[in-house]
């Protein structure tokens, strides 16, 4: 019996490493859909802000970019590119943004739209 003393210490150090990379991967995940949802809603407010017809060109653009900035900043997302139109009385607004992994796997790359059509 002596000579098995300490071999559940090397199983429990490596379960418990194995727990915290599950752990963090799911934490990357949640993070991940948070900055999708916060990009989604920039998207939303760029549009609305475009639709007035007195509204400057550039309103859409310039307001997603605020948003994404007070709630997704830092390195959780980044901007590839981001752009909106105006079609008559709808505008539309697509963002291509990436999504870094924290244990260096690849990035998410997403495209993102959102809409709006003005009443009339």
């Amino acid at each position: 019996m002596d000579d098995e003393r300490g071999f559940t210490t090397i199983q429990f150090v490596v379960a418990t490493a194995f727990t915290l990379v599950l752990f963090v991967l799911a934490a990357n995940l949640l993070v991940d859909l948070y900055a999708r949802g916060a990009v989604r809603d920039a998207l939303d407010e760029g549009v609305r802000a475009q639709v007035p017809g007195a509204a400057p060109a550039d309103a859409c653009e310039a307001r997603a970019r605020d948003v994404i900035a007070s709630i997704a900043h830092g390195s959780v997302v980044q901007v590839d590119e981001l752009r909106c139109e105006r079609d008559g009385t709808r505008v539309e607004a697509v963002a291509r943004v990436s999504l870094q992994s924290w244990l260096g796997m690849p990035a998410w790359h997403l495209v993102l739209r959102a809409s709006a059509e003005a009443e009339q």
